[in-house]
């Protein structure tokens, strides 16, 4: 089924994003403290960068991973990636009503997580076993 390789394709490049998004921070820690504007006055400020950005990214990116790896369907991770890539655009708008401004570069995260949310509803929308409610009779207790 199409739909079916394209949300393994969707989990897995996800998965491959997060995870390199995160590694990337991880291994140029200053170069990416200045382009989203913050620094870190000494060490343990670094280090909070690394927990917070860094292993937050790494996690999320494992995480899709496993949970297809261990469910064996895309559609548990793909709800977890568009859950998480919603969160992310929420967060964005409300700092920016809360800082009051939207800067170019937040703007343009917002449309490129837009398109990866949009991406990740279409194919759980046009997955039988999603639309169906088989997935979710999949994870109901059994009595």
């Amino acid at each position: 089924m199409k739909i079916d390789l394209y949300g393994k394709l969707y989990i897995a490049i996800m998965s491959v994003y997060f995870v390199v998004s995160g590694l990337n921070a991880l291994f140029n820690i200053d170069e990416k403290l200045t382009r989203i504007g913050l620094s870190a006055v000494d060490a343990d400020g670094k280090i909070a960068f690394i927990l917070i950005y860094c292993s937050l990214m790494i996690g999320i990116g494992v995480a899709i991973a496993l949970l297809y790896y261990l469910s064996k369907k895309w559609h548990y991770s793909a709800v977890l990636a568009s859950t998480i890539v919603m969160s992310f655009i929420c967060f964005r708008v409300i700092g920016a009503i809360i800082v009051g401004e939207l800067s170019n570069t937040q703007l343009s995260f917002i449309l490129a997580e837009l398109l990866e949310l949009t991406i990740g509803v279409i194919l759980l929308i046009k997955s039988k076993k999603f639309s169906s409610n088989k997935l979710y009779k999949n994870i109901q207790p059994k009595s």
